[in-house]
């Protein structure tokens, strides 16, 4: 009988757990290409504010890459500044939130984000619909 009530116990704590992360995440950027040793911001949103901290990841097929932290401090909304540096590797990935420990990334909309090497002063092309198209007018 003891064995079950701690069983039940276990579980209603599964429970509360599991729904603190299935906080609903989003997650924007610029450009969905980065240049290594660029700056670039991601916005995020929650419709939680429990001040738990999640990670920024790239994901490869094999591993998550941390890139960047989000320390939530109950807000619901904010931004991260992040750059890339040389030991992350030229590569199309997917650009996510991660709750540390956990398997999967919240938020992996962008399946196609793309990690350049540096640029040489040319800016990145825009690649999603929160770009801006700039026309220039000749005469």
């Amino acid at each position: 009988m003891l064995t079950l009530q701690r069983l039940c116990v276990a579980i209603f704590l599964l429970f509360l757990n599991y729904n603190a992360v299935l906080a609903s995440f989003g997650i924007s950027v610029e450009s969905l290409e980065v240049p290594i040793g660029r700056k670039f911001a991601v916005l995020w949103t929650s419709t939680t504010d429990q001040p738990q901290a999640v990670d920024i990841c790239l994901n490869t097929d094999t591993e998550f890459i941390p890139i960047g932290s989000i320390q939530r401090n109950d807000l619901l909304a904010g931004s991260v500044n992040i750059t890339l540096d040389d030991s992350i590797s030229p590569s199309t990935y997917t650009l996510g939130i991660r709750f540390p420990g956990c398997s999967f990334l919240l938020a992996a909309e962008f399946n196609n984000f793309v990690v350049v090497p540096p640029s040489c002063g040319i800016a990145p092309r825009q690649h999603n619909s929160r770009s801006k198209v700039s026309r220039a007018h000749i005469g």
